[in-house]
């Protein structure tokens, strides 16, 4: 608790550390809610097979 305390001391006489702080966390939230790129990868791969098989069963030709 005493460590809190000081934290928020520093940032009442210096607001920028605050602003630095503020930004460092945004940061992190990003990182962390960010999907890796090997999944991102994956799910354009996913979709475009989806795609692929959507159009062959829609360009079938009716029976007679």
């Amino acid at each position: 608790m005493d460590h809190l305390r000081r934290l928020i001391e520093a940032v009442q006489s210096s607001p920028l550390l605050g602003v630095g702080i503020a930004i460092a966390a945004l940061a992190a939230v990003i990182l962390l809610i960010r999907k890796p790129r090997m999944q991102r990868d994956a799910d354009a791969r996913l979709s475009a097979l989806r795609r692929d098989n959507t159009d062959r069963y829609s360009r079938l030709r009716p029976p007679h």
